[in-house]
């Protein structure tokens, strides 16, 4: 993972407006914080527009206790200072209020991390602290109790999350991770089917990312450009988070493909992986999906592009075992035309029935509890593909919550699509 390279007061400022403008919080809402080297505290400020902070809105506590800045510190500063200083380990903490989240905060239960892979192993052990009063003395203890005794996710009943983190550029992935995972089971419960946890075996399944040897010299290939706006585009989106995502694109030799483990919004075009055969780019660890890209672009001369993603709505039929149906309007099905689903652990034991099977006319592998895999012709064509995936499948969710009654396009319906666009 890249850590930015800014000042607290500039880190704060940044992943405060980036919370607000992908509306995981509002504009008095949430609080974020770090302990510097020298043992001060930094945090977001009380009662200022969280849309428009600057490094200069962000106030410290210094060790003796003393706040200084030009406005007065969230409400919520002295949890703040309670975790940071019973945890010497974390230097960060991110408090906000995402709909999904408080959604279970309001049942008080906590969301389901084991629906996917990766989720547990970034958030961490994970409890429940009973309600208090916001910025009270008894919700600080309530809280640090938690991290106290290992946790590094807080949800807080009747309120939203707490995480901490040893940056606050982790503390914001594991953010998302835990806010995607809640988003995917409420459309999960949207279809009103379960989602399904997978087995500490399952979850074993999970390999790292595959060993290239580290021999290419850099280029300077255009695409990277292109790819990089197209995760951040992504990202913008909600296809995307900030620690999943990931596209493949074809080059003369071999492939172009994101990073392993780093924030598809702060990606550069240097940070791009090209992948020859056994070798990639010294220096840089390409996507873990890199060795099922490498399937597919061989046994697929007409895939240019590969997306890898776990979008909420369409994961809701990944993990609750839901038929997602392209069938519904002319738009889904001339783009998505027919879609393969496999079991969780096929990218890892078999990955060649995907790889197999993935075609331009059959372009979307939903993997169980895992993501979807998403070809195209060119980086637009696989984003749209993917685009068009999700908003099926939040159509999809929307008419279940609904208890309304799908009417899919007729055979004879499909066919006349095929004979005026497919053909």
């Amino acid at each position: 993972m890249k850590l930015l390279n800014m000042t607290p007061p500039e880190k704060i400022a940044y992943f405060m407006t980036r919370l607000y403008d992908n509306k995981l919080t509002t504009t008095s809402g949430g609080n974020l914080s770090i302990m510097d080297d020298d043992g001060v505290m930094w945090i977001s400020p009380s009662g200022v527009d969280k849309a428009h902070l600057t490094a200069e809105d962000i106030m410290w506590v210094t060790p003796d206790g003393v706040v200084h800045g030009k406005h007065r510190p969230s409400t919520e500063y002295p949890f703040h200072l309670a975790i940071l200083r019973s945890r010497p380990d974390l230097r960060a903490v991110l408090h906000a209020h995402p709909a999904a989240l408080v959604a279970y905060s309001l049942e008080r239960k906590l969301p389901q991390m084991d629906i996917m892979p990766d989720v547990s192993r970034l958030c961490g052990k994970i409890a429940i602290a009973k309600y208090a009063l916001p910025g009270s003395e008894k919700l600080g203890k309530l809280i640090s109790e938690k991290f106290e005794a290992g946790c590094d996710t807080v949800m807080l009943e009747n309120h939203a999350v707490v995480l901490g983190a040893d940056s606050l550029e982790r503390a914001y992935m594991m953010f998302e991770a835990l806010d995607f995972a809640a988003r995917t089971g409420v459309a999960a419960a949207m279809l009103h089917k379960p989602a399904r946890e997978l087995t500490a075996e399952e979850l074993a399944v999970k390999g790292e990312a595959k060993t290239y040897a580290a021999t290419l010299a850099a280029d300077e290939n255009p695409l990277r450009e292109e790819m990089v706006a197209m995760c951040r585009r992504s990202y913008k989106n909600k296809l995307f988070t900030a620690c999943t995502g990931a596209f493949a694109q074809r080059t003369e030799n071999g492939f172009i493909i994101t990073p392993d483990d780093e924030d598809p919004d702060c990606l550069t075009a240097e940070m791009m992986v090209r992948v020859e055969g056994d070798a990639c780019e010294a220096g840089k660890v390409p996507s873990r999906y890199a060795k099922i890209a490498a399937m597919i672009f061989a046994g697929h001369a007409e895939i240019e592009t590969i997306a890898f993603a776990r979008p909420p709505y369409i994961m809701g039929f990944a993990v609750s075992g839901a038929e997602f149906n392209s069938h519904m309007i002319p738009e889904g099905y001339i783009c998505l035309r027919n879609t393969n689903r496999y079991a969780f652990g096929t990218m890892e034991k078999d990955p060649a029935a995907i790889a197999d099977n993935l075609s331009i006319k059959s372009p979307i592998a939903i993997i169980e509890n895992d993501c979807v895999i998403v070809g195209g012709t060119s980086l637009l064509n696989a984003y749209d593909r993917m685009e068009v995936l999700e908003f099926g499948a939040e159509s999809l969710c929307d008419i279940a919550a609904m208890n309304g009654t799908i009417v899919p396009i007729s055979a004879e319906e499909i066919h006349e699509i095929e004979e005026v666009f497919l053909s």
